[in-house]
């Protein structure tokens, strides 16, 4: 049964090294695939049918995996601490935030699945590093995030890895979460009916080398990353600016901030520059008149480009 299948991830000592414990997350899907790939010879000999058996070879390419999981008020620090470049903690808050350089960490992702005819098979990958993140909120939902990783290699061997879940939590949702604007030096909410931002760390996972293993190198950045988002909000008197910002190119600063139910606890994503990149206000003959509005979040010079900010008391 689906009801038997575990996800959880735990941080490693080294690169491609399993850890010994994980923490247990909710996912709500299981994309984690193994990627090997071929290497064949082929060249004339007469007889020849097709690829012969003995002269092709499997090579472990790693593999791809994704952790989507409604986003709850205690329990997502080591999560959001695989997905950001730094972690620093004040109290029981805990700031992740993105940053010039990183070393990205590694960790150890185990999918425990279960068989038809009873038992479970953990499915422990090791070298796994987020490349891409991602927040989304609408209404009627709890908020979403979704980190995509990259994988050295996967075994199912031996007893499935200790699973640690928090005792008490709740999942954020579009009830305790308001958006803020900056524009003009002048912060105010926005009534906004989605939002979502997200990122992509710019690394290389494919290092691999003549080195007599076929396992890959861990990955570094190698290029310049990205961010953006978007807003979804009804065209009026109060969204009318933020079309005005987007034909005059302004900077503006994003914030969303939550409250949770476990008590203390609270959720803060912060992006002090961003820049819409569109679009117009469309009307409809159905429905009132909306507006979507992408952005891309720009490196403000002063601070971290994107931030987040995540108390769990107690934890």
């Amino acid at each position: 049964m689906a009801l038997d299948a575990a996800i959880s991830i735990g941080a490693e000592s080294a690169y491609g090294v399993a850890a010994s414990a994980t923490r247990g997350y909710e996912g709500q899907s299981d994309s984690w695939k193994a990627k090997p790939e071929f290497v064949e010879s082929k060249g004339f000999r007469s007889g020849l049918q097709t690829v012969r058996a003995d002269r092709r070879r499997i090579v472990d390419m790693g593999g791809e995996g994704e952790l989507e999981l409604d986003l709850l008020d205690d329990g997502a620090r080591t999560l959001l601490t695989a997905a950001f470049d730094t972690v620093s903690s004040t109290g029981d808050a805990h700031t992740f935030a993105t940053a010039g350089s990183t070393v990205p960490a590694s960790f150890t992702a185990q999918m425990v699945r279960p068989k038809v005819d009873g038992g479970t098979v953990p499915y422990k990958h090791v070298g796994c590093v987020v490349t891409e993140w991602e927040f989304e909120q609408e209404v009627e939902n709890p908020l979403k995030f979704k980190a995509t990783f990259d994988f050295q290699t996967v075994s199912h061997n031996g007893p499935p890895l200790p699973i640690d879940y928090p005792e008490t939590s709740v999942p954020y949702d579009w009830t305790r979460g308001v958006v803020y604007l900056t524009r003009n030096g002048t912060e105010t909410p926005v009534a906004v009916t989605k939002w979502s931002a997200k990122g992509n760390r710019g690394l290389k996972t494919d290092r691999r080398f003549i080195r007599g293993n076929q396992l890959k190198a861990q990955p570094k950045r190698a290029e310049l990353p990205s961010y953006e988002g978007e807003l979804e909000v009804e065209f009026d008197t109060a969204t009318l600016p933020l079309y005005e910002s987007f034909l005059a190119g302004a900077v503006l600063g994003f914030r969303v901030a939550y409250d949770g139910v476990t008590g203390g606890s609270a959720l803060e994503l912060r992006c002090p520059a961003i820049q819409f990149t569109g679009e117009s206000p469309e009307a409809s003959l159905d429905d009132l008149t909306r507006m979507t509005l992408p952005f891309a979040i720009l490196d403000p010079g002063t601070s971290a480009a994107v931030s987040v900010v995540y108390t769990e008391p107690g934890d």
